[in-house]
């Protein structure tokens, strides 16, 4: 072969070689231009099909569920009156004036607190099951220093957060050093905290309580009223602690999200070994989550007794209190975030308040109970239907996928294969072998 044919087959090959790319590539273009992209799913549905779209969507769905049947009871028991005090339940009884609303408000808060005690711990891989101890211990630290130290409020909710977190520091160093269940010594501490609250009060605290008024603490106005929370408008009852509350709710998400120290305690949660082969201190993680999570639940006792909503009376506290088992429940509802968990504190409150103002008419106190405990119960199962729906979307989304592989199939675009066929032709090759 001379070598000026070989140059000119050098050159045919790679003008033909380039021709050919630019062909195909043009081509490929073509069909890019020209396909319909309207049959995929826009971004909308994208982001409906997102875990948190469907826990929202769960929630929204139990809650519907869990009212229906709070109607139908409704219509058993008396249908008389069914829409009147049905009505006045969804309003939450802001139908027969708006301190209701503030009333709701009120007792949100220490809700809310209870709740966000229950999510922290939850989300560093432990369950504080011991929320109802640190909430009593939290009423004996907020109401000693109020009653029996006269200190200013923001002192003894200081003092009632001192407590919780000491409360809550015991179960940790159970369960770092000696492997114990948080949610056995949770349990056994949940009485130890009621019994030594009551024995202090009936001793070391004793001028703390009226014995007149059948063993109650004293009224805070009356004995120290700069104890009391600040308050804010006309009512009195209705203070600044569901600012302080959902403040707090913020600053927990931000800590969890955004920390060093939210990410040391969500990873020991997941696996303490991985973190402990990564240098952390897994047993300090533990222990510094629950004394967190046992300050958030003292800090509602605080912000409850200190709002002058209610007396702690030492001979009817033969039992813990049944707020801060709700706090499980709202925390669950609004599926274990802290920003989730305002808005399911809220819709908690403003249901229990609408089914007690029923009361007022021929209904049994007994009904506004079970009503409010399915509707709140109900909301609650919200894994089942999580499970469920994505049972649902991921099957639709594996159908959508099928359909438009055979639809790309059905345009045939241009392959690898192909495009390295057409840069290096066959009758090249064969030309070139031939010579």
């Amino acid at each position: 072969m001379k070598f000026s044919d070989f140059g000119k087959k050098t050159k045919d090959f790679f003008v033909n070689g380039t021709n050919s790319v630019k062909n195909s590539a043009v081509s490929f273009a073509n069909k890019v231009k020209t396909y319909d992209y309207k049959s995929l799913p826009s971004k909308t549905k994208v982001a409906a099909t997102s875990n948190s779209a469907i826990k929202l969507y769960s929630s929204l769905a139990c809650i519907i569920i869990s009212v229906i049947i709070g109607f139908l009871i409704l219509i058993f028991m008396d249908s008389s009156n069914v829409m009147r005090e049905f009505a006045t339940m969804l309003l939450g009884g802001t139908n027969y004036g708006s301190a209701h609303f503030f009333s709701i408000l009120a007792n949100a808060a220490p809700l809310l607190c209870c709740g966000l005690s229950i999510v922290f711990a939850n989300k560093t891989g432990m369950f504080n099951i011991g929320v109802a101890g640190q909430y009593t211990i939290g009423i004996l630290g907020s109401l000693m220093f109020a009653l029996q130290f006269n200190m200013p409020w923001y002192v003894c909710v200081l003092a009632a957060v001192v407590f919780g977190a000491i409360w809550g520091v015991i179960p940790g160093v159970l369960k770092a050093y000696l492997n114990v269940s948080e949610v056995l010594s949770g349990i056994m501490l949940n009485w130890i905290a009621l019994f030594f609250t009551n024995y202090s009060f009936q001793t070391y605290l004793s001028s703390c309580v009226n014995a007149v008024q059948g063993m109650k603490t004293y009224n805070i106005s009356m004995k120290n009223p700069s104890a009391l929370l600040p308050q804010v408008g006309s009512q009195s009852y209705f203070t600044i602690a569901i600012f302080i509350a959902i403040i707090v709710a913020i600053f927990i998400a931000f800590i969890l999200k955004k920390t060093t120290l939210g990410f040391q305690l969500k990873a020991s949660g997941l696996n303490k070994d991985a973190t402990k082969y990564a240098g952390m201190n897994e047993k300090r993680n533990i222990i510094v989550s629950l004394a967190i999570s046992g300050s958030l639940a003292a800090l509602g006792a605080s912000l409850f007794y200190l709002a002058g909503l209610e007396q702690y009376d030492v001979q009817a506290s033969s039992a813990l209190k049944q707020l801060p088992w709700n706090g499980i429940v709202v925390a669950f509802v609004g599926q274990l975030s802290p920003v989730g968990t305002i808005f399911a504190t809220l819709f908690t409150s403003w249901i229990t308040h609408g089914a007690q103002m029923m009361l007022q008419t021929s209904y049994p106190f007994e009904i506004a109970d079970i009503i409010t405990s399915i509707i709140v119960y109900l909301s609650g199962l919200t894994g089942l239907v999580i499970v469920l729906v994505n049972k649902h979307v991921f099957k639709n989304k594996a159908k959508k996928e099928e359909l438009a592989l055979q639809a790309a199939n059905a345009d045939t675009p241009v392959s690898s294969q192909e495009i390295t066929e057409n840069i290096i032709p066959d009758n090249a090759n064969e030309k070139g072998g031939k010579e």
